[in-house]
């Protein structure tokens, strides 16, 4: 199944995304626009066997603009997990399952089609995001857990009191009912501090 899945990732997932502009290092895809940096990591189950395996594609798009505001080194060719976004395709797509899955009985032409349109819906979303603000709206509008102190402190940095406040809310409408929500206020807060901003989090829920 191994040789299988290599065949998959030279003969669909390298030429999709070759086609976009992206360069194959290892498991992980990555195409440069200015300072936003595209991923898409090819990975492999931990419970694979010599009958099946199962693969999972994951995205990411990193800022090299945030890593310098925040006074983090420059990432070029960020992790998956480094990406200030980062998704599975399952979940971009809406599929049913969290990943692939190549067996003896695999209709492998079907699951050559699923990985190639589920590529092109990926690059269609990547292809919306041509700068910074493009990212971190798309930050945003998921209301995540992400990087998220990442996400507050660029606003803060660059003065972009309503992204703030956007952010924050609806972080709040979220998670403000869970235990946890207590955690990520204090965490705020301290940035709010540490950027010596005099607002608390409860302010930025509250403003209008």
């Amino acid at each position: 199944m191994k040789e299988k899945l290599n065949q998959i990732i030279s003969e669909v997932v390298k030429p999709v995304l070759k086609q976009h502009g992206f360069g194959k290092k290892g498991m992980n895809f990555y195409k440069r626009i200015g300072d936003l940096i595209f991923l898409v990591n090819i990975q492999k189950s931990h419970g694979n066997t010599a009958e099946q395996t199962k693969f999972y594609i994951n995205c990411g798009i990193h800022s090299t603009d945030m890593d310098r505001v925040i006074g983090r080194s420059v990432r070029v060719e960020p992790k998956e997990y480094e990406c200030y976004y980062k998704d599975r395709i399952s979940s971009i797509v809406h599929a049913v399952n969290d990943g692939y899955l190549i067996s003896s009985d695999t209709d492998l032409q079907a699951l050559n089609l699923t990985i190639s349109t589920d590529l092109t819906a990926v690059i269609s979303l990547f292809d919306t995001i041509r700068k910074t603000s493009d990212l971190t709206d798309l930050m945003v509008d998921k209301s995540g857990l992400n990087h998220y102190q990442e996400l507050v402190e660029y606003f803060l940095l660059t003065n972009n009191q309503a992204d703030t406040k956007r952010f924050v809310k609806n972080l709040h409408g979220t998670f403000g009912q869970e235990k946890r929500w207590q955690i990520f206020e204090d965490n705020l807060s301290a940035l709010l501090i540490k950027n010596q901003r005099k607002e608390t989090i409860q302010d930025l829920i509250d403003e209008g």
